[in-house]
């Protein structure tokens, strides 16, 4: 019982420590945060829900752009 107790306050405390992932508003208002994100996702140095945020983050970013760019031809600007 008490190897059990022990085993689950250290499995609790490596979960406490590991930073929580960040979502993909934040990567969709961090675009080039996002960038090195994938850069190392694709490189295999970073793994976890971080890839797919930060890659939903970055298209959000670029459909925004896009938009913006779209409203300008009606603007005439």
């Amino acid at each position: 019982m008490m190897r059990l107790s022990l085993a689950l306050t250290c499995l609790l405390g490596a979960a406490a420590c590991t930073p929580q992932a960040r979502s993909a508003s934040y990567f969709e208002a961090h675009p080039g945060e996002a960038a090195e994100v994938m850069k190392a996702c694709a490189a295999g140095s970073h793994r976890g829900g971080e890839c797919d945020t930060a890659q939903a983050g970055l298209a959000a970013a670029q459909r925004d752009a896009r938009m913006g760019d779209y409203r300008k031809t009606f603007d005439g600007k």
